[in-house]
């Protein structure tokens, strides 16, 4: 074998084997961003389905307080203050699962797989 032609081997050789890694690099970061995608898309709908809840409690808590005005207005104490009651822990509801549901979306509203992005970068 000529000595140019033991270069050119070496050379191919390295190329191969930094493709080769960089490759498997890629793939193995492909499907850990499939992964991340996977979970965030997951708590996105956590998110939503927390959000509705509220917004159910919310619309229930409105007929509530409209039944307790009217009974305020019609009746004695006893009536409108159960339902006032009724009312303060469907509005408990209301805050805590719209709080929680807009805290997991606000928390995963990026759906970009930012710590595969970075040990790329890192890699390379």
């Amino acid at each position: 074998m000529s000595r140019s032609g033991f270069g050119k081997t070496l050379i191919n050789t390295l190329l191969g084997a930094i493709a080769g890694q960089w490759i498997a690099t890629i793939r193995a970061e492909t499907e850990i961003i499939k992964v991340e995608f996977k979970a965030k898309s997951r708590e996105l709908g956590i998110g939503a389905a927390f959000v509705l809840v509220a917004a159910v409690f919310g619309f229930f808590l409105t007929f509530v307080l409209i039944v307790a005005a009217i009974a305020g207005l019609s009746n004695a104490m006893p009536v409108w203050g159960a339902a006032l009651i009724v009312a303060g822990v469907l509005l408990f509801f209301v805050i805590l699962f719209g709080w929680w549901g807009s805290y997991k979306i606000k928390r995963n509203k990026d759906i970009v797989p930012t710590a595969s992005i970075e040990r790329i970068k890192d890699s390379f």
